[in-house]
C-alpha cells in the first residue's frame, strides 16, 4: 500500500513537459517502423509461399517421371 501512495505521489510532483508536442516525431517514427516491420513479414510470408508452391510442383513432377520410368 505504501508503494502505491508512494508512485501516486511522484506522478503528481513530476515536472510538467514545456512542449509536448516535441514527442509526436518519435510516436509517428514508431508506426512507421511497426508497419514496416509488418509489412517485411507479410512478404516474406508470400515469398515462402510461393515458394513452397514451386516445390510441391517440382516434387509432383518427379513423382509423375519416376512412376512414367516405373510403368516402362
Amino acid at each position: 500500500m505504501i508503494n502505491l501512495a508512494h508512485l501516486y505521489l511522484s506522478i503528481l510532483w513530476q515536472t510538467p513537459i514545456s512542449d509536448p508536442n516535441r514527442f509526436n516525431g518519435f510516436l509517428i517514427l514508431g508506426y512507421v517502423v511497426m508497419w514496416l516491420i509488418g509489412l517485411v513479414y507479410i512478404i516474406s510470408l508470400v515469398v515462402r509461399q510461393r515458394n513452397l508452391r514451386q516445390d510441391i510442383q517440382l516434387l509432383r513432377q518427379l513423382l509423375q517421371e519416376d512412376e512414367q520410368h516405373s510403368d516402362s
